[in-house]
């Protein structure tokens, strides 16, 4: 920036002096230049003096340093020349120093020659110490060792030596496989089985013994161990020194079996893999997995065989019970058992993951040693010592433990299968003894292994059987093992297995009789799995195969078999509209069955079986609440289905034999709609009702007199209205008594259906709100004869209810249906009495004049037949329904006979007085006969034999007064056609002194005073 303002400056001054000819401004501007350049010199020459000692101390500085620098050349140079000397010197002596290298090379292999031939003899016995001693990881590091020196072993002397190793190198491996299998599946079996019933004195026992053991093995370790380090020191090879540097100070301990599992799995496995045998004993493990998990749930079965066998000795109970609870016991103890092998197997499969990642404590220990010894030997400047050689350690490949869990799911599925009769092989067996081809075999099973050979015994074949001179039969020893092996073939099937040249029996032992319905029993146990198994580990959908296997069978085999099961044991399959079966139908049940249900009369037994279905699909509801909305459906089913052959049993009883479609009057009227719903309104049959239901009860107790004959006149009223439009022929009642019985009974029967089913019904709509009422869905148990603990469900699987609101309404609607068919049948019956009343007093009026000239005064024939029928009729009902029905059909009817008998008195033409008492007598032995159908007199009889005994009156005027001083007993046109029989039954002279008129209006003024005084 400077040198262009100079510039600038100056091209400005030479301007202004080419283009400026004024002399005074040249010559001012060239003083002014010639001042600028004087200052400028001035500073030049200021800077110049005061950088002249910096400038001779550089050069000063600058001298040293280039004289240094000529020295150090000369220096290298010299080095140089000395070095080029040692090497001619080193060149004249290597072939010296070459030949006394190789010669000590040769010394120092010789000498570990006869070192390791020396100790070579020795490896079988140290190896065996160490076998014996369970050191497996000494033994593998042994073995390792032995084999670096494989070219010794070609010495022949030597050959029996190398021989022995190969041998005890095959046994080793085979040793830690059995080992490693047995702390992988035989172990956890011996463990949950040992502690499985137990008793508190026997458990107490054994911890006791346990904790002593523990205390004496402790002490015996550390004697042993000062031993064993006396033994060891004593047998140690050179060739070890550097081996036992890498071993953690945990595995050397005396007897490894008694420590943690974990530990010996540990050693196991990394000897495994030091002898490189650890892959192929994994390959083998996977392989033999399935197999050892079949042979625990064989284990098992035995177990439970077993200890029932003993408790049945010490309680003296019969072994023969078929107890499914077994099979949940064993469900239970084979997950138990699984668990405890996921678990060795999870941590396995960890320790496999540290060996491949070099992360194993030996791995660990082999690495730290290695390091300190190089650095050691860096140090250290005498390097005599053979450097170790690093043990190589076999990468093993890592299984999944997803297959694990599958294989357990397939395991327990199988045990599943075979105990639910999956494939219903076993129903085929039995039905054809003869056929092997589609046996219940594991062998017929896609599983990896065959689980026949596990599950199977083969009778040894018996000679000829030979005369014994003593006989133990009444021994106690032969006792016991009688039952003994009762017991071990209780639920055994037999199988004939037959080869080219022998024959032979074999057979399958089972905790409880294979059958389809033992799912209810494991259903909450086999839920339970599931749900610990998805907790354990998150499976893909795919590979849930215990839950696909259960879900699979319920719905697609169990829900369809025990529906079929439960119609056949109702015998709804196989029920048709022919007479025979319809007679079957029309069974009782036996009076011992009776009386356990404490009912009063008999009921259908299709009625108690559907009953009894109903309830067992209820118990499925509990047992298996995820299919609740399958067995209501099927509970609905059958109710449907019962209905209607319970409606066809009753219209084959009610319609006309000649005349099919038409039935007896009162069928007729009750399957109008509109007569049927007048009905079901009338006081009599609301108020049974309402009693029926427990409601109003206090209302009805202190109903009084006259709200009782205000129902019963509008019944009668009602009834007579439509009794008396056609005249009844005897085809249109119901004169069989047997058919009146089977209706009675058909009646009790759905009603007592309908009732019990009703409990279940409420329990089921209160579970769509709180799903823990299902725990009293079951009133009583019905699936097995014994108590089982499967009754006793888990509230958790409440939880699992799916029942929809629309299939208890369809259950609901079949109950309707049941109860609606119920209430019509004793609608049926309520109005046939009435109509036998009426059809026998109809054949007493219909001729108007038998009673104006009778001279009989018995009852007449009619009445007499009357009261055969009616006394019949109460002898068919009482045996047939309970005591408040039958009230309820009775109830009444005397003021329905009086009400015909005094409505009917103006069919009369003319009455004598004779006639008259005939009449009387008629209505005493109609009472008669209620009185001892009811236990109780009836007094609307009395009225109408005091209406007819009005007729013994001369006089009209009589009448009125009766009627002014008692008050009306009858009605105005009641009084009225009285009033006329009489004026009928007079004489023709005396008809004229009798004026109809006039009385009638007497009769109206006495019957409506009130009407009079406005008048």
């Amino acid at each position: 920036m400077e040198r262009q303002s100079t510039t600038f400056i100056l091209m400005k001054i030479l301007r202004d002096l080419n283009f400026n000819t004024n002399v005074e401004a040249r010559e001012q501007q060239r003083r002014f230049v010639k001042e600028r350049f004087q200052r400028s010199n001035t500073n030049i020459q200021r800077c110049i003096t005061s950088s002249s000692a910096d400038l001779t101390e550089l050069i000063t500085n600058f001298s040293d340093i280039y004289t240094s620098i000529e020295q150090s050349k000369n220096r290298v140079e010299n080095v140089r020349e000395r070095l080029r000397e040692c090497k001619n010197l080193l060149l004249l002596k290597r072939q010296d120093i070459r030949k006394l290298w190789l010669l000590t090379s040769e010394q120092n292999a010789l000498v570990r020659i006869y070192q390791n031939l020396d100790e070579l003899k020795y490896i079988p016995s140290r190896l065996q110490f160490y076998l014996n001693k369970r050191l497996y990881i000494h033994a593998s590091l042994l073995l390792i060792k032995a084999k670096e020196h494989q070219e010794l072993r070609l010495i022949n002397a030597l050959s029996d030596i190398d021989t022995q190793i190969k041998e005890e190198r095959i046994a080793l491996e085979d040793q830690l496989r059995i080992e490693l299998i047995d702390q992988l599946f035989d172990k956890p079996c011996r463990d949950i089985l040992g502690n499985k019933n137990l008793t508190s004195t026997t458990t107490n026992n054994l911890t006791n013994k346990t904790d002593q053991n523990s205390l004496l093995r402790t002490r015996e370790n550390r004697l042993l161990r000062k031993q064993l380090d006396q033994e060891f020191e004593e047998g140690k090879l050179s060739m070890e020194s550097h081996l036992l540097a890498i071993i953690p100070d945990k595995y050397m301990l005396v007897d490894i079996r008694y420590q943690a599992p974990d530990l010996y799995l540990d050693v196991l496995l990394q000897s495994l893999s030091i002898l490189s045998n650890l892959n192929v004993t994994l390959d083998f493990i996977q392989k033999l997995f399935s197999e050892q998990l079949y042979r625990c749930v064989l284990r098992t079965t035995q177990h439970i065989i077993d200890n029932n066998f003993i408790l049945s000795n010490n309680s003296n109970q019969n072994l023969t019970v078929n107890n499914p609870d077994c099979l949940r016991d064993l469900l239970e103890t084979c997950y138990e058992q699984f668990k405890l092998i996921v678990k060795t197997t999870e941590y396995l499969l960890n320790m496999l993951k540290l060996i491949q990642e070099r992360q194993a404590p030996l791995q660990v220990q082999q690495q730290e040693y290695l390091t300190c010894y190089k650095q050691h030997d860096h140090k250290s400047e005498q390097h005599s010592s053979v450097p170790p050689n690093e043990i190589h350690f076999e990468i093993p490949f890592i299984f999944s433990i997803e297959l694990v869990w599958e294989t357990l799911q397939q395991v327990l599925s199988d045990v599943l299968n075979e105990y639910i009769d999956y494939n219903n092989t076993l129903d085929t067996l039995s039905s054809n003894s003869s056929s092997t081809s589609i046996s219940t075999d594991y062998a017929n099973r896609p599983s990896l292994i065959d689980f026949s050979q596990y599950l199977t015994k083969k009778a040894p074949p018996r000679s000829q059987q030979i005369a014994r001179i003593f006989t133990f039969a009444q021994s106690a020893q032969f006792n016991s093992m009688t039952s003994y092996l009762q017991e071990q073939n209780r639920f055994v099937i037999k199988q004939k297995a037959s080869t080219t040249k022998t024959s032979s029996i074999t057979y399958k032992q089972y905790v409880c009789k294979p059958n389809y319905r033992n799912v209810t029993a494991v259903h909450d146990v086999l839920q339970r799995i599931i749900e610990d198994i998805d907790i354990q580990y998150k499976l893909h959908p795919t590979k849930r195969i215990l839950d696909r296997k259960l879900t699979e069978f319920i719905r697609d085999c169990f829900i369809g078999r025990v529906i079929r099961d439960i119609r056949e044991s109702a015998q709804l399959s196989s029920l048709t509209s022919k007479i025979g079966d319809q007679n079957r139908l029309m069974e009782l049940i036996p009076l011992v069955l009776q009386k356990q249900l404490q009912l009063p009369v008999p009921i259908l037994q299709s009625t108690y079986l559907i009953f009894k279905s109903c309830e067992e699909l209820c118990a499925l509801v509990k047992c298996l609440p995820t299919y609740a909305d399958d067995f209501c459906q099927a509970i609905a089913d059958l109710l449907f289905k019962h209905r209607e052959y319970c409606n066809k049993l009753f219209l084959s009883i009610v319609e006309k034999a000649d005349t099919p479609g038409i039935s007896i009057y009162s069928n007729e009227w009750v399957k109008d709609p509109d007569i049927n719903r007048h009905l079901r309104t009338l006081p009599a049959f609301d108020t049974f009702i309402r009693i029926a239901k427990q409601q109003y009860k206090s209302d009805e107790e202190n109903d009084n007199v006259e709200n009782i004959r205000f129902r019963q006149a509008k019944e009668t009223e009602t009834l007579l209205i439509n009794f008396s439009q056609n005249e009844m022929n005897p085809e249109d009642i119901c004169t069989n008594s047997k058919h009146i019985a089977d209706l009675a009974i058909i009646h009790e029967s759905l009603d007592w259906l309908y009732c019990k089913l009703l409990y279940y019904f409420d329990i089921l709509d209160k579970c769509l709100n709180d799903p823990r009422y299902l725990d009293a869905l079951t009133q009583t148990t019905v699936t097995s004869v014994f108590t089982s603990r499967s009754a006793k469900q888990n509230l958790s699987q409440y939880d699992q209810l799916k029942i929809s609101r629309v299939n208890l309404e369809i259950f609901s609607n079949a109950m309707k249906t049941i109860l609606t068919l119920s209430y019509d049948i004793l609608l049926v019956l309520f109005l046939e009495i009435r109509l036998h009343c009426f059809y026998y007093l109809s054949l007493l009026f219909r001729n108007p004049l038998s009673y104006s000239y009778t001279i009989d005064t018995d009852p007449d024939e009619n009445i007499m037949q009357l009261n055969r029928d009616l006394t019949r009729l109460q002898e068919t009902l009482s045996s047939s329904l309970n005591e408040k029905k039958f009230s309820f059909l009775f109830q009444g009817l005397g003021f329905v006979l009086a009400t015909i008998l005094i409505r009917s008195a103006s069919r009369f033409n003319r009455i004598s007085e004779s006639g008259v008492t005939k009449m009387c007598r008629n209505i005493f032995t109609i009472e008669q006969t209620l009185a001892q159908i009811r236990t109780v007199g009836d007094a609307e009889l009395m009225r109408a034999h005091q209406y007819y005994e009005l007729l013994y009156t001369t006089k009209p005027e009589e009448i009125i007064n009766i009627i002014e001083e008692h008050g009306p007993e009858y009605t105005e046109q009641d009084y009225l056609n009285l009033l006329q029989l009489h004026h009928r039954s007079f004489a023709a002279y005396d008809k004229g002194s009798f004026n109809l008129n006039k009385y009638e209006e007497l009769i109206k003024n006495a019957l409506n005073p009130k009407s009079k005084g406005n008048k």
